[in-house]
């Protein structure tokens, strides 16, 4: 019968070959949980927009009659990027959504890449509603906001991942009646 014998460094050699995978998973658990944090995040901040979207303004002249009605799109988007509050603190900086370390809102044309608003008539969003639609809630008019980041990887694993990728969260909300006349 023929027994093995053990050499000084086989131990290492195992021990070597058997953390790198185990160090692999480890940082890819990390990362999957971190990503599902982050778009828990967005679609917290997407609903918080889209619930205040839902709720037109109403525009009035001084008579009371209804002169427009919109949605307020400088407030949705300041809504989203404060919904996780004013220094945004949590897995993902909504105050910097595209990760450059700048906030946004000094960048032109950064929010508006970022963060999307939509209104339309039904869940597929099919046709824009007209501020006469937004004012009857039969019309079935539905507001989605979608916001999107630029997910950095905490453990960047290989030369073939990209050290950030995009990920979004959509939330769709049907547009609420503040018309009382």
């Amino acid at each position: 019968m023929q027994r093995w014998i053990r050499t000084p460094g086989q131990a290492l050699v195992e021990f070597t070959l058997a953390a790198t995978l185990i160090f692999f998973l480890i940082a890819a658990a990390v990362d999957l949980g971190l990503i599902f944090f982050t778009l828990q995040g967005l679609r917290t901040a997407a609903q918080e927009g889209a619930t205040f979207g839902s709720y037109p303004e109403v525009i009035t002249d001084g008579g009371g009659d209804v002169i427009d009605v919109r949605l307020n799109e400088a407030e949705i988007v300041n809504r989203v990027r404060h919904a996780a509050g004013d220094d945004s603190r949590g897995f993902a900086n909504l105050l910097d959504l595209n990760n450059d370390g700048i906030d946004d809102a000094g960048q032109s044309g950064v929010l508006d890449a970022y963060i999307t608003i939509e209104n339309g008539r039904g869940t597929g969003l099919s046709s824009p509603c007209t501020p006469a639609q937004m004012m009857s809630a039969a019309a079935d008019c539905h507001i989605r906001v979608t916001v999107r980041y630029d997910y950095q990887l905490v453990f960047p694993l290989s030369p073939s991942f990209a050290n950030s990728f995009p990920i979004s969260a959509s939330y769709t909300l049907q547009i609420r009646s503040t018309y009382s006349g």
